[in-house]
């Protein structure tokens, strides 16, 4: 563990250190899961522009019993039954998108961004000639928590894409109903378009270039991928009280940035290389741990297997190297940032 200027925080790597912050949310709070960076400029702005700001801080930003009530209400859209009840309409999307691609394209943004964006519009229910305004309620949000400077530039474009995201969903029914409050509401459906668009691209992206046409175990391999190609590298935590995590002495205040990405490459854990026959124990971090485990983890393994399967189904071809692959500049979010592809036909 060392102390990383760049975002001021002590950047945790060890699996069992990550581990253990991510099993105690009492003394390692959530509350500036974004940053330091955002949370500072949160401080210094005027109500209004602090609510959009802290739209950011939902359900992965609440602690205690206020992250179970957040928690509880989303849980309705993830349980198992109804994720089992999306897999004929995601694999009828992978299927029809994948038959429309060109014989040359990029899978980044012509497949993956695009079928992870319809999965999320369906499961909030957003009319599909609604789903390119996703895109610009994502970016903002992207860019802001690169990790670089927050800027002037930037927050003018997270404010004008979270009005837009406010008087868009003050119209949907998505998670009415509950014990939220309607800025609580708002935020939940923001934590879930963000995620279940960009970390789902990212997780299709890596998978195409793991798959290999005589794999079988394509369960084994979504947890492969989330765990050594971290579609999502980590989060914050602040520290509530005096503590030392791996040795290192940390003040009340102090944050820390939970390295998800290092945790699940540690040598005296894992071994380094790609294996879908894996054993489920120890388990890996892609997902987190604890009370913030990912919401959407069993649609994410579900919509890779699917995506998965149906790339297996056609004589698909990745069009460049591994080694040759641009990967995206972020602090959290990690793929390929484009990817020269070749769906080829179905088999059969």
């Amino acid at each position: 563990m060392e102390f990383d200027p760049r975002i001021n925080a002590q950047r945790v790597t060890a699996y069992a250190d990550v581990r253990a912050v991510l099993s105690d949310p009492v003394t390692f709070s959530s509350r500036n899961m974004a940053g330091p960076q955002v949370a500072a400029v949160a401080a210094l702005l005027p109500p209004e522009q602090r609510r959009l700001l802290e739209l950011m801080f939902s359900l992965n930003a609440a602690d205690g019993t206020r992250h179970a009530r957040i928690r509880a209400a989303a849980n309705q859209k993830f349980t198992p039954t109804a994720v089992r009840r999306m897999a004929d309409s995601i694999r009828e999307r992978a299927r029809t998108l994948l038959g429309e691609l060109p014989e040359e394209t990029d899978f980044v943004s012509e497949f993956a961004a695009p079928f992870a964006l319809g999965v999320v519009g369906d499961l909030l229910g957003v009319p599909e000639a609604d789903f390119p305004l996703f895109r610009e309620f994502v970016a903002p949000v992207l860019e802001l928590t690169s990790g670089e400077e927050v800027s002037e530039r930037v927050l003018g474009s997270y404010f004008a894409g979270m009005n837009e995201f406010c008087a868009y969903f003050a119209r949907s029914n998505a998670f009415r109903g509950g014990q939220l409050s309607e800025q609580e509401r708002l935020s939940l459906c923001l934590a879930v378009v963000v995620a279940g668009t960009d970390s789902t691209t990212n997780l299709l992206a890596s998978t195409v270039l793991r798959l290999d046409a005589r794999e079988r175990r394509l369960g084994g391999v979504v947890e492969e991928v989330v765990r050594l190609d971290a579609p999502f590298t980590g989060f914050f935590r602040t520290a509530t009280c005096p503590v030392t995590v791996g040795g290192v002495k940390i003040a009340e205040g102090e944050h820390l940035f939970l390295d998800y990405a290092a945790g699940n490459r540690d040598p005296k854990v894992f071994t380094g290389d790609f294996d879908p026959g894996r054993p489920s124990v120890p388990g890996h971090l892609g997902f987190g741990h604890g009370p913030h485990f990912c919401l959407g983890a069993q649609l994410a393994r579900l919509e890779g297997r699917i995506v998965a399967e149906e790339l297996l189904d056609r004589s698909f071809e990745v069009a460049e190297q591994p080694g040759d692959v641009r990967r995206r500049e972020h602090l959290i979010s990690h793929g390929p940032a484009a990817l020269r592809f070749r769906p080829g036909q179905r088999r059969g």
